[in-house]
């Protein structure tokens, strides 16, 4: 059989991604010990790695089996194309070479919080506040520097946020709205770190769903090395239709809060 071509990897690729997938996971089923439960089945989603929230399981209910079987088999799926892109790409090659580059000051999110963002989406068309290494997981269809002013270039479509931190992080959060309400993005997922007495914080509370992790994430330096668990947590916000959807995939890994 022959090799399929790049392009025809990354219209399956952009496929599974929109759809949604689980990695590492499988299904198990089992039937508690006692007679209370009686001769039921039920079923759990357990990862080789922990969730976000640090448990290796989480119980399925009846109506989620079907659709977690199909992220299963997705995660899988996308696992073997994102190897064959990446021989025919030379990704693994180039990721090493910019995650060794030199020393930054900056921290990036981790690969698999990005994932959840993108699942949701149904992909990354912008990222205002990024750089190339960080874009060496998140794959934005466009990606701004600090030295490109992400705040005065166009944003379209799906939008990856993890806004700088400081005095100005109200007019991001402030353009991501008022992008939102203007059509020019269709849906976003904000990383920000929470502040409930300040204003912008407030308008985003206020209007959009959001997920406050269990556990605080721990960012990534400049070297690809994990951070420990930092002092301030951090909250994701939702701007978009598909609500159900941020709930559920949002929810295995913390808190989801609806203004509504």
């Amino acid at each position: 059989m022959p090799a399929k071509s790049l392009s025809v990897l990354l219209r399956e690729k952009e496929r599974i991604e929109r759809e949604g997938f689980v990695a590492d996971c499988w299904i198990a089923a089992y039937r508690p010990a006692g007679k209370a439960r009686g001769d039921n089945t039920y079923h759990r989603l357990e990862s080789r790695v922990p969730f976000l929230n640090g448990r290796h399981t989480r119980h399925l209910k009846p109506g989620e089996v079907p659709v977690f079987r199909r992220l299963v088999e997705n995660g899988r799926a996308l696992k073997r194309i994102e190897r064959e892109i990446a021989v025919l790409q030379g990704l693994k090659r180039t990721a090493r070479a910019v995650l060794s580059s030199s020393a930054s000051d900056e921290w990036y999110t981790p690969p698999e919080v990005v994932d959840l963002a993108r699942q949701v989406l149904g992909g990354i068309d912008v990222d205002p506040a990024s750089n190339a290494t960080a874009q060496s997981w998140v794959r934005a269809g466009t990606f701004y520097t600090v030295e490109d002013d992400g705040l005065a270039q166009p944003w379209r479509g799906r939008l990856w946020l993890n806004p700088p931190y400081g005095a100005q992080i109200g007019r991001w959060t402030e353009r991501a709205a008022a992008a939102f309400d203007a059509g020019e993005i269709s849906a976003g997922v904000l990383l920000v770190r929470p502040a409930p007495g300040s204003a912008w914080y407030q308008a985003l509370a206020g209007r959009f769903a959001s997920c406050t992790p269990h556990r605080r994430i721990r960012f990534i330096d400049a070297h690809g090395r994990q951070q420990a668990s930092p002092v301030h947590g951090n909250v994701f916000f939702y701007l978009g239709e598909e609500v159900e959807r941020f709930r559920t995939l949002f929810g295995a890994i913390g808190v989801i809060a609806r203004p509504w």
